[in-house]
């Protein structure tokens, strides 16, 4: 990733990303619409909570008849006062010991606090971004505990690991329809952190807009109301229970362009982290064999260290902003103190509204804080977003390629004037035609860096080319669907690429649908069947991670059986005998005659004997077919083929 777009993250940049997000929450939109509904039910309950004890107070422990309070009761608590009227001192405790009980079975809180438990999980995390996404994938709360918070909690939970994993099998998905040039100059451990690690930010986003607002709004603007109606008395009371708010956002949009710097900032440090421990543990072998363990790991700890210290600049600014919000929280319950004790005092207020303001007071300031924090994370996890989207907007294969299907099998492809350009401008191929048929083998030489390797992945579809048109039986494969495209192509790569699975379901990966039979006869064809055989199980052996446990000429076997056993019309095969003894390659050369019979073969590679039998030789120079034919025209012509045949 380019580190230049930490400076794209404007305000303006943050605001179209986070509306983009919300697309990802309409699937969800029923969910989200219970979560609310279940928040505001336990809004409702923390609104009611402590009137009772202002009851149990004041006309239990005080003596004051119900009717007359100097402070009317809200609407909603009447129906409670109106059931305890007519009661004796002890028949009002034990109603209100009966609410209570009903209160801390229902919600896990009853009593001066208020509904100060909470239902919340958090997974153990690290002083880094990377960790602590892990708790947004898990992420859910309830404002309440009790059977009402756990049941929301749950509720909440289960959607969130659906809409995680939903969007994490997206960008995955996304990354493996990517061109094959994408991961040339790219790391796969920054693809790994983006998708475990930046994912999680859409979900997090989809609550702090579709559901704090709400509940928390919702919590706030109860308590005003229910001020205004029970205390309009203290005049400062009502003025500072509006001031809270307006006041704590402030002071969170003042640090919101830090905020978003500096997250961006720790998460390309951690997906750089992550790339070095990714690149260690995939080329192990080469580290030990070259004593380099003490440099690679003093490469990792020097990630880890800066990934450390911008994780830490970040949280820096949130304590910041804690500390900045408590004072101007703890300035406004000070100046409002004074009133409250002298409307004490003059009998404005009764003893028992104490416990009432006090709720109220710190849920308007609780809440008031939770709306600014809002803001403030969704500028955290605006870095993930932009880097979720900067994939999803990136153009894969498919948008290349129209919705045509190939009927049949291809028996013929042509390159028509083919060049191409990798994305930093390099021109790998210029001006190629060529033309295969089915039951040829076409053979495809020159030397290191000639564009071999390119102009095999430009002949099988797998990337589009610059100018020219490649057509597969007549057809330009530009219209064609890329499942189309792909379902007619099976590409034996240099270096073989094996699964921790069986020898025979890595095998299979060329075709899900083989038979025993035509697993084993391709390894037959591929020379594999003996050494297989040798296996302590056979093909039901597992190969470890990356087929460790094999010789890089039984790698190499197995890849071109998997190539064999797929149905594919064109199976192209990079260096395919490079690894392999002077015997299993004639056997296997001869294979491969056979094979051809049935599809088109596309070789790459520097052996005479590998070259030798091939229907017809493009020799390739700067990406360049300079010249073509059999082997014996090419001989004897005396040119660059010919050069090339005496120095092998």
């Amino acid at each position: 990733m380019d580190h230049s777009l930490e400076h794209e993250l404007t305000p303006a940049t943050t605001a179209k990303l986070i509306r983009r997000s919300l697309t990802f929450v309409w699937p969800y939109r029923r969910q989200i619409a219970i979560k609310v509904m279940l928040s505001l039910i336990a809004v409702f309950l923390i609104l009611f909570l402590p009137w009772p004890l202002k009851i149990l107070v004041d006309h239990v422990v005080m003596g004051m008849p119900l009717n007359e309070t100097p402070t009317p009761y809200p609407p909603y608590v009447i129906w409670f006062v109106d059931m305890l009227e007519g009661l004796s001192p002890y028949e009002v405790i034990w109603a209100i010991v009966g609410i209570g009980l009903f209160g801390i079975v229902t919600i896990g809180a009853f009593g001066e606090g208020g509904a100060r438990d909470a239902a919340t999980d958090e997974l153990s995390q690290g002083f880094d971004t990377a960790t602590q996404s892990e708790n947004l994938a898990n992420v859910s709360n309830s404002k309440v505990s009790g059977l009402l918070g756990l049941f929301e909690f749950r509720y909440q939970l289960r959607t969130t690991h659906r809409m995680n994993h939903w969007l994490r099998s997206l960008l995955y998905n996304r990354f493996m329809s990517l061109p094959m040039t994408r991961f040339a100059d790219a790391s796969i451990g920054d693809a790994v952190y983006r998708v475990m690690y930046d994912t999680p930010s859409i979900s997090r986003v989809c609550y702090d807009l579709t559901v704090l607002p709400l509940v928390n709004l919702a919590m706030i603007g109860g308590a005003i109301w229910t001020m205004q109606y029970s205390f309009a008395d203290v005049p400062s009371l009502i003025m500072v229970a509006w001031l809270a708010a307006p006041m704590t956002l402030l002071v969170t949009l003042l640090m919101t362009g830090s905020a978003r710097r500096r997250s961006l900032a720790s998460r390309v440090a951690g997906a750089e982290t992550t790339s070095s421990l990714e690149e260690g543990m995939s080329n192990v072998v080469a580290v030990q064999s070259l004593g380099a363990n003490d440099k690679q790991l003093g490469k990792i700890a020097a990630g880890s260290r800066k990934s450390f210290a911008r994780f830490l600049d970040y949280t820096k600014l949130t304590v910041m902003l804690t500390v900045v919000q408590s004072v101007v929280i703890l300035g406004l319950t000070f100046y409002v103190f004074l009133d409250v004790v002298d409307a004490l005092v003059d009998d404005r207020m009764s003893a028992g509204d104490y416990a009432v303001i006090y709720t109220y007071f710190f849920q308007i300031a609780g809440n008031a804080y939770g709306l600014g924090a809002i803001w403030f994370e969704l500028q955290n996890n605006a870095a993930g977003l932009h880097r979720v989207f900067e994939i999803l907007d990136t153009p894969v294969d498919a948008d290349e390629h129209g919705t045509e299907v190939i009927a049949g099998d291809v028996s013929e492809v042509v390159l028509h004037n083919v060049s191409y350009r990798y994305p930093d401008g390099t021109l790998a191929l210029h001006d190629i035609d060529i033309h295969a048929r089915k039951g040829e083998i076409l053979a495809l030489v020159g030397s290191t860096g000639a564009g071999k390797t390119t102009l095999a992945y430009t002949l099988a579809g797998l990337i589009p080319p610059s100018s020219g048109m490649v057509t597969f039986n007549d057809t330009d494969i530009a219209e064609l669907s890329i499942a189309s495209l792909r379902q007619q192509i099976a590409f034996v790569f240099q270096e073989p690429f094996l699964f921790d699975d069986t020898v025979a379901n890595n095998i299979r990966m060329g075709n899900p649908n083989a038979t025993d039979a035509a697993v084993e006869a391709a390894a037959h064809t591929a020379g594999a069947y003996g050494f297989i055989s040798e296996l302590p199980n056979g093909f039901s052996t597992s190969l470890g991670r990356a087929g460790n446990t094999l010789s890089v000429g039984q790698k190499q076997r197995l890849a071109i059986a998997r190539g064999v056993v797929s149905t594919a019309s064109i199976l192209v095969l990079d260096e395919p005998t490079a690894a392999l003894d002077p015997e299993t390659e004639n056997a296997l050369v001869a294979a491969l005659n056979a094979e051809c019979n049935s599809r088109i073969l596309i070789v790459i590679a520097h052996r005479l004997s590998t070259i030798r039998s091939a229907s017809r030789i493009y020799f390739l120079e700067e990406g360049k077919v300079i010249e073509s034919g059999t082997h014996q025209e090419l001989v004897e012509a005396q040119g660059a083929y010919r050069r090339f045949v005496d120095l092998t």
